[in-house]
């Protein structure tokens, strides 16, 4: 999967704040029900089918709007399925990160004038450390197969180092949205990485210690693939 950088870059990116975060090369399955999302999403489709996904700060996602972080991810429209209970179910896929320079709320949705990011150049990794992230990431993967009751002897990761550095916070499913969000505003690809590993050591853990108190015969009704 190839990352979208642009760097340096203003535009105006209609943005939809929510409780969760989107790293760039994730996908993310969303179910458009409000009519200003509507609006959002028909005008995101008359353009370049890009929008803004952002963390919530204060607020909720319905109703009035939420108050959003500053850095955020830009999400391509990918697909639209038809609608089913009111809700227009939608697929995207996550590419560069910006930051909010300036908001505008004349539509009835939230949308802001943005900086495109890149990363801080002198972040670059070193060899050792894109190895120690790449074993982190299949520890933690077969420590989270494991639990599903599924053994793999080889776990794919990204060969991409600054796609490597954001897979960390893409997968894990337990993480806090505030250590995510820290992770997504840093600059430095090594940086990243380095929080990326403590991120996935703890989690691994977890997950072990997890399945080690439940054993083999109840833990497949403690973690499910749902």
């Amino acid at each position: 999967m190839r990352l979208v950088h642009s760097g340096g870059m203003n535009r105006t990116l209609p943005l939809f704040p929510l409780n969760t975060v989107l790293f760039p090369g994730a996908p993310a399955s969303l179910q458009i029900f409000e009519p200003r999302y509507r609006e959002m999403l028909r005008d995101c489709m008359a353009s370049d089918r890009r929008f803004g996904i952002v963390l919530i700060k204060s607020g909720k996602e319905t109703g009035v709007s939420a108050v959003p972080h500053r850095v955020g991810t830009v999400a391509r429209i990918t697909s639209i399925g038809a609608p089913r209970r009111g809700a227009i179910p939608v697929e995207a896929t996550g590419e560069g990160r910006f930051e909010i320079k300036a908001e505008d709320r004349v539509r009835s949705y939230l949308s802001a004038t943005v900086e495109l990011l890149n990363d801080d150049p002198t972040g670059t990794a070193s060899d050792e450390l894109l190895f120690a992230a790449r074993e982190s990431t299949k520890r933690y993967l077969g420590a989270m197969l494991a639990s599903r009751g599924v053994y793999a002897t080889d776990t794919s990761v990204p060969d991409d180092p600054t796609e490597l550095s954001f897979y960390a916070g893409s997968i894990v499913s337990n993480a806090d949205n505030q250590t995510l969000q820290k992770i997504l505003e840093m600059r430095r690809m090594s940086d990243r990485l380095q929080a990326g590993m403590a991120l996935l050591a703890h989690e691994t853990e977890s997950l072990r210690t997890t399945f080690m108190r439940s054993g083999p015969g109840r833990d497949k009704a403690l973690f499910s693939s749902n």
